[in-house]
C-alpha cells in the first residue's frame, strides 16, 4: 500500500515515482514480448502507405495498444499484487484494466510529443485514473524521457486541440519537470496531469510499458459505453484475476461495479 508520504504527494503534484518497482529479472520477459509485439506492429506501419498513423510514426514512435489480449503473460502481469496495492490505494477497491499499451520512440525520433492530459484523447467517468508509466529500459533526458507540470491535474480536464503529433493542452513557456527512471522502475500519474516527452537524442530505443486503470464500471462519457478493455484485477481491495481473459470474453462479460 501507499505510504501517507506518497498519498499526500499524489495528491498534491499529481503523481508518485516507484523506484525499482520491478526487479530486471522481471522485466525481461516482459521487456522481450513487448519487443516482439512492437516488432510485428512497426512492420505492419512501415508496410502503410503514408507510414503514420496519428501519433504513431515509423521509425520514429510507435504506439502498440491492447497488447493484454494477445499474450497472457502481460494480461496476468497486468493484474500483479504490486498494481492492485497501487491502484486500489489510490482509486479504491474495486479496479479494472482501462487501457495497456506500449510506446517506444527510437532514435529517430527528433521532434516533441506535446503537453496533454490522458483524458484528451477519450472522455471518460469518472473522469480520473491512473496512468502506470513503467520503464521497459532506462528513461533518460537523452533518449527522451517524459515531463510532468507537477500540480496541473488540480485544473481539471483542459481542453484540447489537435495538432500533427497529437492532442495539445497547454502550449506555454513552462518546461516542466523531467521523470527519469531507470529499467524497473514506474511513474504513477493522475490521468488529468499535463505532461510531454521531448526528443530521443541518444542511440538506444526509449521503451516504455503504460498501463493505465479505473473503477470497475467506468465508461466512455460521451455514449455511456462501459470500457472492458482488460481485465478486473481487484474487488473489495482484494486481487481477484485469475486467468487470461480474451477480448471477446471481456466485451461479453456481465460483470457490474
Amino acid at each position: 500500500m501507499l505510504t501517507n508520504e506518497q498519498m499526500q504527494q499524489y495528491e498534491r503534484d499529481g503523481f508518485v515515482i516507484f523506484e525499482n518497482l520491478f526487479k530486471p529479472e522481471e522485466i525481461k520477459p516482459i521487456r522481450d514480448i513487448i519487443d516482439r509485439l512492437d516488432e510485428e506492429s512497426e512492420r505492419k506501419l512501415k508496410e502503410g502507405g503514408d507510414k503514420k498513423n496519428f501519433i504513431s510514426i515509423a521509425n520514429q514512435i510507435n504506439f502498440n495498444v491492447n497488447l493484454n489480449f494477445h499474450d497472457a503473460t502481460l494480461q496476468k502481469f497486468a493484474a500483479e499484487e504490486r498494481f492492485v496495492n497501487i491502484t486500489t490505494s489510490i482509486l479504491g477497491p474495486d479496479i479494472r484494466l482501462y487501457w495497456d499499451q506500449s510506446v517506444y520512440k527510437r532514435p529517430e525520433a527528433n521532434r516533441d510529443f506535446p503537453w496533454h492530459q490522458d483524458n484528451g484523447y477519450v472522455p471518460t467517468d469518472p473522469m480520473h485514473y491512473l496512468t502506470c508509466w513503467l520503464a521497459l529500459e532506462d528513461a533518460m533526458i537523452e533518449n527522451g524521457c517524459i515531463w510532468v507540470q507537477p500540480g496541473s491535474h488540480r485544473q481539471g480536464f483542459v481542453e484540447h486541440v489537435k495538432s500533427e503529433t497529437g492532442w495539445v493542452c497547454y502550449q506555454g513557456e513552462e518546461p516542466g519537470t523531467p521523470v527519469e527512471l531507470k529499467k524497473g522502475s514506474m511513474v504513477a500519474f493522475n490521468s488529468l496531469l499535463f505532461h510531454r516527452s521531448t526528443p530521443n537524442l541518444s542511440q538506444i530505443t526509449r521503451k516504455g510499458y503504460i498501463l493505465q486503470y479505473s473503477v470497475v464500471g467506468s465508461k466512455h462519457s460521451e455514449t455511456g459505453v462501459e470500457f472492458r478493455n482488460g481485465p478486473i484485477i481487484a474487488l473489495g481491495g482484494k486481487a481477484v484475476y485469475s486467468r487470461y481473459q480474451t477480448k471477446e470474453e471481456i466485451q461479453q462479460s456481465k460483470e457490474t461495479a
